[in-house]
């Protein structure tokens, strides 16, 4: 990861305001999702990566839309993260995330 990327991440309570969320951020900047993780019960959280100035403005139209639909519980940005953390993300949960839309597709 190059020293211009920045990392940022949106967590907030339901599916239904992550999901505005995702969406504000990915069409609000050029931004891509790298991971969406299960926090704990009922919680979820979201990251993003682009460059800085993108992950500002993608964490701000993301947190408004969460507000809109939900409830915001925290957000965070991280200029010039460790590449350590970014292939933490990266590498995070998107096979299970995969695996499971695969076996609701299957059961349908």
């Amino acid at each position: 990861m190059s020293s211009d990327k920045a990392i940022g991440i949106v967590e907030t309570r339901g599916v239904v305001a992550l999901s505005a969320g995702i969406e504000a951020m990915i069409k609000t900047a050029d931004v891509r999702c790298i991971a969406v993780e299960r926090v704990t019960s009922g919680y979820l959280a979201a990251a993003v990566q682009g460059t800085l100035a993108a992950v500002r403005q993608a964490v701000s139209a993301g947190e408004a839309a969460i507000r809109q639909h939900g409830d915001l519980r925290s957000s965070q940005i991280y200029p010039k993260p460790h590449p350590a953390t970014a292939a933490l993300l990266e590498s995070g949960d998107s096979t299970r995330i995969r695996t499971v839309i695969a076996e609701l597709q299957g059961n349908s």
